[in-house]
């Protein structure tokens, strides 16, 4: 499945598939809530296995939509989740961003930053990004829910180093705005 990537170095909202929500009114019915992730900063398009990945993976969504955390897994190019091969912080809390200076849909938004992702073996992978709901409302007591899901874009692993990757103009001003509200721990590009 080779066109699931995309090459270019951009923005992307994925869609979860489909969540159920209880009607209020009616307990027996459901409706199907579309709710979005959005990957800010892309991984980057080719990395060395065992190398940190820069720039780090930056998510955002809505505070509208209230996910408890975010988590990342490695898939390949067939959508399989492949276990013990990506390591790092693989979920993280959500955090708004206090930057006055942004436009108001800015702030109105929380991110996350996956400063130390590595990916232990040479291939062609993506990450999956997962934001999480908590139902403590269970009958089988707390359950973890997938409430939105997206895929970055490619990344390509090789055995021998390759040459750092400079993030857009775009990313790299989240990036610093990130690093300067200081919560982040966003790293710097490496040298």
């Amino acid at each position: 499945m080779v066109g699931m990537f995309s090459p270019k170095r951009q923005r992307h909202t994925g869609f979860a598939a489909a969540e159920q929500v209880r009607n209020a009114q009616d307990p027996t019915s459901s409706q199907v809530a579309a709710v979005m992730v959005t990957v800010e900063v892309q991984p980057p398009t080719q990395v060395q296995a065992g190398a940190v990945m820069y720039p780090p993976l930056v998510i955002s969504w809505g505070n509208e939509d209230a996910y408890d955390f975010v988590q990342v897994c490695l898939i390949d190019s067939y959508g399989r989740i492949l276990e013990d091969q990506l390591y790092g912080t693989l979920s993280m809390s959500g955090k708004s961003l206090d930057d006055r200076h942004a436009s108001r849909s800015t702030r109105a938004r929380e991110y996350t930053v996956f400063p130390d992702l590595i990916v232990g073996y040479a291939g062609v992978y993506a990450l999956q990004v997962n934001a999480i709901r908590m139902d403590y409302a269970s009958p089988d007591g707390a359950a973890a829910i997938i409430a939105a899901s997206t895929i970055t874009s490619q990344i390509i692993v090789y055995d021998e180093s390759v040459a750092a990757e400079i993030p857009s103009p775009d990313e790299q001003t989240l990036l610093r705005r990130l690093r300067r509200d200081g919560g982040f721990g966003v790293p710097r590009a490496p040298r």
